[in-house]
């Protein structure tokens, strides 16, 4: 169990990490040809994406634990 945990919170992190990484890459050497809208707006897809990405996976997890629904 705490494998499962340990990895998906080093995951967590990491993702996190390396997406400031890449944006502060982004702003600095590739947004020169785009403008502010446009720069904000592919800061914030990727970030969605990433959330999706962890959202997905810590879900995936959780459901390992979900007990059965009592009507």
């Amino acid at each position: 169990m705490f494998g499962s945990l340990r990895r998906r919170f080093l995951a967590s992190f990491g993702g996190t990490v390396a997406w400031i990484s890449l944006t502060l890459l982004y702003v600095a050497f590739w947004a020169h040809g785009f403008s502010l809208f446009q720069s904000i707006v592919v800061i914030v897809v990727s970030l969605l994406i990433l959330g999706a990405v962890l959202v997905g996976m810590w879900v995936s997890y959780g459901l390992k634990f979900a007990r059965g629904w009592a009507d």
